[in-house]
């Protein structure tokens, strides 16, 4: 004689399974320069004049590896304090919404002191909170960068939709001139 089994003796406990397997978290990759492949989302750059796509920027002083950037692209922008010899930026920000629990962006790093500038200032928030920061020294190697690093990651937020902006520079005009290569983020 066929039997179904225990599993469907007990129609709650298979129903169960059912709904603990549909709450399967997916990671969703959002380059630079493209849309979100589920929503159709942009990353936002503000002031958008001090941000460069960097394949097209001519001006740059960051030339990195091509290749060894997220579909080959990137956005190069850098904070110039007040006490600076250039005309100071204000911070520069990066933003993204998105609906789930964890977020994962990533840049490359200039190693170098100068041409271009290797320090590294960035601030993070999640719903206008401040949630994290980034500060790196660079080691001196003239010409030399290091890709895909975490800089910021958290995968501790409540279910639902989130506000993340990624500052350039420190709180208000001061601090030191700071590099960041944004290069793509993850969000599940």
């Amino acid at each position: 004689m066929f039997t179904l089994g225990p599993l469907f003796k007990h129609p709650w406990i298979y129903l169960s399974l059912i709904t603990t397997v549909g709450a399967v978290l997916v990671n969703v990759t959002v380059d630079n320069s493209l849309p979100d492949p589920l929503t159709g989302r942009l990353v936002g750059y503000l002031p958008t004049t001090s941000w460069n796509a960097g394949v097209a920027c001519t001006d740059c002083t960051a030339i990195v590896d091509e290749g060894s950037m997220f579909n080959r692209t990137w956005h190069d922008g850098t904070y110039f304090p007040v006490n600076s010899i250039l005309p100071a930026t204000g911070p520069l920000t990066i933003t993204f919404s998105f609906n789930g629990t964890a977020i994962y962006v990533f840049c490359a790093l200039a190693l170098s002191f100068t041409s271009p500038d290797g320090y590294s200032n960035m601030t993070f928030y999640i719903d206008n909170e401040i949630v994290g920061q980034f500060e790196k020294e660079p080691s001196g190697t003239q010409g030399a960068y290091v890709y895909n690093i975490s800089v910021y990651s958290n995968t501790s937020l409540s279910a639902g939709e989130h506000n993340f902006t990624l500052q350039n520079g420190p709180f208000g005009n001061g601090g030191n001139k700071s590099l960041t290569l944004f290069d793509y983020l993850v969000y599940s």
